[in-house]
């Protein structure tokens, strides 16, 4: 059977790709090189009117927006069934008007000021630059009044938390109303600020609460649809310890989704902002954090000493404002809104097709915030540190790294990246090594030496509530450190590496390519929450996949085969040296599952990261690479979710009548052989 995958037309694309995708400053704007010539105070006090946002939007007091939310028809209609149920109205109306206290913004100009008076200040102190593409900014412009606007950007520090705001006062954009989480509300007096900027806060899970539910969705539909104000808010819920972007959560998006798919807006503009930090203000805690140790809870105090980083360079911001993508023509498809229009709306939850719907745009938000991430080169230089290290390596000279980052930054063009390159490429690394010297330090005889990063202040008595020996977090912070920016390259090189490990997995020096297809989406399906795939973009992925292998000369495309040309070729190394990590870490939780019996998926997370532990410091480990990445919670509970979703873990009753996770050996031999690491092997199989 002839395969349907067009890797050659494909092959033709990618290789039109061969110039690299420069990065061109000039077309950016720096929000901060103004701040450096000019006063704060004059900036912050500036008579401000932005631009005008949804045309048939209506600026309301917050008392007003209350009671738009108190009188609707959907709370009204829960209020009375929860009356029927018993309890009083008065007491239910109360509770309506606690959470909208506890809930709503305020946007209060004069805290927007002190806003943008203070964080200039911090900014210039430990950043070089700011930049913001200036198309995008058009692009925003363009669709501010014709359709209600919804901002969505990457969430990887604290610090975005207010740089869309700050953003937006520059240059002169509508200010934004802002989802937060409740943990920000307890912080004393910042608590206050960031509510006074347009933020309003929102229990981390209240699905089981229908009356907090119907508040919540009449609020922000409210904010959207008469008042007309941009939403901003994270679509991946949580800031990303991992460096990678966490699959989508629905709950938000599908609020504003309904704004649509029952009738009440003409369209919705969904903008994917990509920020890309030269480095995380949290490197080292989400080093930490990943590995179990406790994080600690926002306060003020914690903030006030977390200000000695001002002492520090944290590089450049680059902020890559996205084509927006119209809700409409992503949704239509899989709408039928003529089958509602007759229906009171609240009595209308989105269906399962709606809300599967939805999770695709999710996704393909996602892919777009991706495509507009910019790779720094410090991202390049942890991809060859890393490998270092896990060799037990902890220098490297200078002019190796540079080659490798040549080399690389190459590749990401080819596949249609942008690299921070400016200019010479050893001048950028050493810029690079520069801003991250307590990670690598260049020494005065042209090595590279790589830190060792942890600090015992870190490990707290919190310590007894780890799986992990201190001893072993000691070795792995380095490692999840510099994993976190190897992370932030991962987008580009995980088709292509998936493609190679179907290849290299099935032992066939010339598969069919429906078998690589077979073995490539089932690799997309294990792999499903620690990266971001498409479910209809999986052909061109695959076909892009091979079609960056056969460019590369690693395999060559014959007819329905794929014959391997060299299976030890620099790019092949590479991209299973990127994929080692998870492999490592989704072995070890099938290994787990199979060697006991777990109440929830919380004791098999911590068995399995035991699993690797004990894996990367038995004897047998000696001539092998010491993955310590691979002790992430972040993948290790992926993985159980993953073996979850795809059926692999089953849930019995034992005899007492309590349920157990637990997973057979033929299941878990045969995700073992697709999950095969051949550079990895002797390791696993002892284990295995």
């Amino acid at each position: 059977m002839e395969s349907t995958i067009d890797t050659e037309n494909i092959s033709v694309n990618y290789n039109h790709q061969e110039s690299k995708n420069s990065f061109i400053e000039s077309e950016y704007v720096d929000l901060v090189a103004e701040r450096r010539e000019y006063s704060d105070l004059r900036f912050a006090l500036q008579e401000w009117e932005p631009l005008k946002s949804y045309k048939y939007g209506t600026p309301l007091e917050r008392t007003e927006i209350f009671n738009t939310v108190l009188h609707s028809e959907r709370v009204n209609y829960i209020i009375t069934q929860l009356v029927l149920k018993g309890k009083p109205r008065d007491e239910v109306e109360a509770e309506v008007s606690n959470i909208l206290d506890q809930m709503g913004h305020t946007q209060d100009i004069a805290i927007i000021r002190r806003f943008a008076f203070m964080l200039p200040k911090i900014m210039k102190s430990i950043y070089g630059k700011v930049l913001v593409n200036r198309d995008g900014i058009e692009k925003v412009r363009n669709v501010l009044e014709e359709t209600p606007l919804v901002l969505l950007p990457t969430h990887r520090s604290y610090a975005d938390f207010l740089l869309v705001s700050y953003m937006s006062y520059h240059l002169r954009l509508p200010m934004p109303v802002i989802a937060a989480g409740m943990d920000f509300m307890s912080m004393s007096i910042i608590g206050d600020m960031l509510r006074g900027s347009g933020a309003f806060y929102i229990r981390r899970s209240f699905v089981d609460n229908s009356l907090y539910w119907a508040v919540f969705q009449e609020y922000v539909q409210t904010l959207i649809k008469d008042v007309g104000s941009p939403l901003e808010f994270f679509l991946e819920g949580t800031r990303s310890r991992s460096g990678k972007s966490l699959p989508p959560k629905v709950g938000l998006l599908g609020c504003v989704s309904e704004l649509w798919l029952r009738g009440r807006v003409p369209d919705l503009a969904l903008v994917p902002i990509s920020i890309s930090y030269e480095r995380t203000l949290e490197e080292r805690l989400y080093a930490y954090e990943l590995l179990g140790v406790p994080k600690p809870p926002e306060s003020t105090s914690g903030l006030l000493k977390a200000m000695s980083i001002l002492k520090e360079s944290f590089g450049d911001i680059i902020i890559n404002i996205g084509t927006p993508v119209s809700l409409r023509s992503y949704l239509s498809p899989h709408a039928d809104r003529h089958l509602y229009m007759a229906q009171p709306r609240h009595l209308l939850p989105l269906t399962r097709k709606e809300l599967y719907a939805c999770e695709g745009l999710g996704l393909h938000v996602l892919r777009q915030i991706q495509c507009g991430a910019v790779c720094s080169v410090w991202s390049l230089i942890c991809v060859g540190l890393i490998q270092e290290l896990q060799r037990g390596c902890t220098t490297v000279p200078l002019h190796q790294l540079v080659q490798e980052v040549d080399w690389l930054a190459t590749l990401i063009c080819k596949m249609g990246g942008t690299c921070t390159l400016k200019g010479p490429v050893d001048e950028e690394v050493k810029q690079a090594l520069s801003v991250h010297c307590q990670v690598a330090a260049l020494g005065s005889d042209g090595t590279v030496h790589i830190q060792q990063v942890h600090l015992d202040s870190y490990l707290p008595t919190q310590c007894k509530s780890m799986a992990l020996e201190p001893s072993t977090v000691s070795s792995a912070v380095s490692h999840m450190m510099l994993q976190h920016y190897v992370n932030q390259a991962m987008h580009h090189f995980i088709r292509p590496a998936l493609v190679a490990q179907a290849i290299l997995a099935l032992r066939d020096p010339a598969p069919s390519l429906d078998k690589i297809e077979s073995r490539f989406r089932t690799l997309c399906s294990i792999f499903n929450y620690d990266f971001i795939f498409e479910k209809s973009n999986e052909k061109k992925d695959l076909s892009e996949g091979i079609a960056i292998l056969v460019s590369s000369g690693e395999v060559r495309h014959d007819g329905n085969h794929v014959n391997l040309i060299d299976s030890k070729s620099p790019l092949l190394n590479l991209l299973q040296a990127l994929l080692r990590p998870f492999l490592l870490a989704y072995r070890a939780t099938l290994h787990t599952l199979v060697a006991g019996e777990y109440k929830n998926n919380n004791e098999l997370v911590s068995a399995s990261q035991r699993k690797v532990e004990e894996m990367l410091t038995n004897e047998i480990q000696a001539s092998s690479f010491k993955v310590y990445s691979a002790l992430t919670l972040d993948s290790l509970r992926h993985a159980a979710r993953a073996f979850t979703k795809l059926g692999i873990v089953d849930r019995h009753k034992g005899e007492d009548g309590s349920l157990f996770l637990q997973c057979s050996a033929e299941k878990a031999d045969m995700l073992n052989q697709i999950l095969t690491d051949t550079q990895f092997r002797p390791l696993l199989q002892a284990h295995l």
